[in-house]
């Protein structure tokens, strides 16, 4: 802040984002709106740390979700940052003219320090480098194995800081899970008239008429670049510190234009609204799962009560091959008017090897591969099992799913409407008509975190959203944010499984 300019005016931080640049906590979680200025705080965080060998070492890495996206502000934005005034250039290593420019686009040499500037698109560019501050911008829209891998840049440093930064989307994943987690600070400022201290919210500290930023008390107008405080909402979760700011706290917020966008009808542009302009997240009614809806699937047994009851098995492919085994029902329990709860037995993640195995063990009578990314190797496995066995494709776009006998010698298909499927399969725990063991629902598939296995974890990252196709029609789709979601898909595929011989519960069309 000492020596910023910008255009030849020194740069200036509103006082909650100074705040935030002081904070040298080890890790550091911000949840925003667009055009708050987090991103400039975040360059110029990142040079500060550089300048002085922040660490001993003063090795920064800065994220986005592309490396292309990445070179992009490295042109626009840092360089002029590192050219606009005698003290910046001077840090440079060396002083221009004796390199062109402000050094190349992935790398600057500045005071006693090196920034990487790295696009979070490639495990490549995150893997080789130590650092002492790792930032990630716009977090949301990077895969879910990023945050372990950054986090790792920082073991050999003595000082390491991690601050994460994003919009957000949907909750409990990304920037939200991080917030979730944190202590969940909100910034408290005075009013000028009768000195309340509040954090400025939608629509409560908003004059529609005026288009102004009032107290939600007495309305008088708010200066927003008042000197305010952070005051954590949960003050006992000292491992991350979260901060949460909206467009209301911007001296530039347009008013008129939010007041505009929050009378929006549609869902897609609620959901922009409530993303970009308050930095909350959104979903669409029946856009997910929460752990709420799979606790209340959850039953008194227990997996070791399994005596060899036939079974429908579902595998989605990831690195391993993640299976999801539920009892099949009875003729029976599959009448017209029962509605008998499908018991899970297995959840896990395994070995192609360990498959002929877990089909043997739990009498599988009925089961459904993901086809990609291991199209032979599943190919292979369908065949040795066939006629039980299908291979799953997600390329029907017309309604219902469509399953086609493999003919000389290749695998049985399983066409499927994606979006459709996904939609029965979480429509089944809203109803409870699945069951979980009661005691270890919550450790199922292993790598506990925050008192969650990888099974509930997974199951509650993809979300239903209506986003606009290349006409501007509205469609809704599922998206995961690039977030893990195995269990979801295999228990997609154990749903469908179980819907071979019997369409009960289901709109699903049938070809044989």
């Amino acid at each position: 802040m000492a020596h910023r300019t910008v255009a030849g005016r020194p740069l200036r931080h509103s006082p909650a984002l100074a705040d935030i640049a002081r904070d040298d906590h080890p890790f550091v979680a911000i949840q925003k709106s667009a055009q708050v200025g987090v991103s400039e705080l975040l360059i110029n965080r990142a040079l500060h740390a550089a300048d002085i060998g922040w660490g001993d070492r003063g090795n920064v890495i800065i994220f986005l979700p592309t490396q292309t996206q990445m070179d992009d502000v490295s042109q626009a934005r840092i360089d002029p940052a590192l050219q606009d005034n005698p003290y910046m250039r001077s840090r440079l290593q060396p002083e221009p003219p004796v390199r062109k420019g402000a050094d190349n686009k992935r790398l600057k040499h500045f005071g006693l320090g090196y920034i990487h500037l790295r696009g979070a698109d490639s495990r490549r560019q995150i893997a080789s480098i130590p650092a002492d501050l790792v930032i990630l911008d716009e977090f949301d829209q990077m895969g879910d194995d990023v945050l372990d891998l950054a986090r790792k840049r920082l073991s050999s440093s003595r000082r390491g800081r991690l601050i994460v930064a994003s919009t957000p989307r949907i909750p409990e994943t990304g920037i939200n899970a991080l917030m979730l987690q944190s202590d969940q600070r909100r910034y408290f400022l005075p009013c000028p008239g009768c000195r309340l201290e509040q954090d400025l919210r939608w629509p409560e500290n908003v004059d529609l008429e005026q288009a102004r930023v009032v107290c939600r008390a007495c309305r008088a107008p708010m200066d927003v670049l008042a000197n305010g405080r952070w005051i954590a909402q949960a003050p006992g979760n000292e491992a991350i510190h979260g901060y949460y700011l909206n467009r209301l706290y911007s001296p530039w917020a347009k008013i008129a234009e939010m007041t505009e966008a929050s009378r929006a009808t549609t869902p897609f542009a609620v959901q922009e609204f409530q993303n970009s302009d308050l930095g909350e997240t959104f979903v669409p009614p029946g856009g997910g799962i929460s752990v709420d809806v799979i606790d209340r699937c959850r039953r008194e047994y227990a997996l070791g009560d399994y005596a060899g009851q036939p079974c429908d098995m579902g595998i989605d492919v990831g690195l391993r091959y993640h299976v999801v085994i539920r009892q099949r029902l009875t003729d029976g329990e599959r009448g017209e008017n029962a509605k008998v709860p499908r018991r899970l037995w297995f959840a896990g993640d395994v070995a192609y090897g360990e498959l002929d195995d877990l089909v043997r063990r739990f009498n599988a009578r009925s089961i459904v591969i993901d086809a990609h990314p291991e199209l032979y190797a599943a190919g292979e496995f369908v065949k040795r099992h066939s006629p039980r066995a299908w291979l799953a494709q997600y390329d029907r776009q017309l309604p219902g799913h469509d399953r086609s006998r493999g003919q000389n010698g290749e695998p049985n298909r399983y066409h499927i409407n994606r979006t459709q499927a996904l939609d029965e399969m979480f429509q089944q725990f809203k109803d409870e008509a699945v069951e979980l063991p009661r005691d270890n629902a919550r450790a199922l598939g292993g790598r506990s975190k925050h008192g969650l296995g990888d099974y509930y974890r997974q199951l509650i990252v993809p979300k239903r959203t209506l986003e606009p196709d290349g006409n501007g029609n509205l469609r809704a789709r599922w998206v995961d944010a690039g977030r893990d979601d195995h269990y979801a898909h295999a228990e997609l595929y154990a749903m469908l499984a179980g819907a071979i011989y019997s369409t009960f519960g289901f709109t699903s069309i049938w070809r044989i």
